[in-house]
């Protein structure tokens, strides 16, 4: 019989009187502390063992947390809604996570669309080949068709929508002073003369008319600018 965890200790014989250690048993993970009663005072003194900055198991918990989170998205991504601790469905968390999934959808398509218009300039900037109206890479959402040609879809307000909606992206760093002057600079007539002595013949008015609407617009644009910033000085 295991008598693991119990004390036995002598009875006492009458009119002695003997006092033993109190002994509380301790789990095999609990930190016995010996306190010696006997040594000197030392006022209020408290002493305290922090356990040292584990950095390896924060790092751990963090990439855990990161990874329960990317499989909630994933399940919100399907089609599923997340349920809580209880086991009842949690709209409110679903309901975020799908506004997040819908917003990095659209700032997909922003970015997408301007690098495919900036890709377009940079493949026609190294070509020499003869372009056609609807080779060249307007700053449009939709570019006007090559039978229609009309001038009058560069308008202020499509100019400016495509120009500046991908500077909505959160993780966007470009001004809108920047993306205006940058695109002056690939506009200015003396510029796209280059690209007009490439376009064939039947679309040459087509075009010439296309960029000087176009530079037309990007100069109100940086006029409207100019006048925002004195403004707000």
């Amino acid at each position: 019989m295991s008598t693991k965890g119990y004390f036995a200790f002598p009875p006492l014989t009458p009119g002695t009187s003997r006092s033993y250690p109190t002994f509380i048993p301790q789990s095999p993970n609990t930190k016995e502390t010996f306190v010696d009663e006997s040594a000197p005072w030392k006022g209020d003194e408290t002493r305290s063992e922090e356990p040292p900055h584990d950095e390896a198991r924060i790092n751990r918990l963090h990439e855990e947390q990161k990874l329960i989170e990317m499989n909630e998205t994933e399940w919100v991504r399907g089609g599923g809604v997340l349920r809580d601790a209880q086991g009842r469905r949690d709209k409110a968390r679903t309901e975020r996570i799908r506004a997040e999934l819908k917003l990095q959808a659209e700032e997909k398509a922003k970015m997408g669309r301007w690098r495919e218009y900036d890709e377009r300039w940079k493949a026609l900037a190294a070509s020499d080949e003869a372009l056609a109206f609807a080779d060249i890479p307007w700053p449009l959402r939709t570019a006007p068709s090559s039978s229609s040609r009309d001038a009058n879809a560069f308008t202020l307000p499509a100019i400016s929508e495509f120009l500046f909606e991908s500077l909505s992206v959160r993780t966007n760093t470009v001004t809108k002073k920047s993306r205006i002057r940058s695109s002056i600079l690939r506009w200015h007539p003396d510029k796209s003369a280059l690209v007009v002595g490439r376009v064939v013949a039947g679309d040459v008015d087509a075009v010439r008319e296309g960029i000087h609407a176009v530079f037309h617009c990007l100069k109100r644009l940086q006029d409207d600018e100019r006048d925002n910033c004195n403004n707000t000085v």
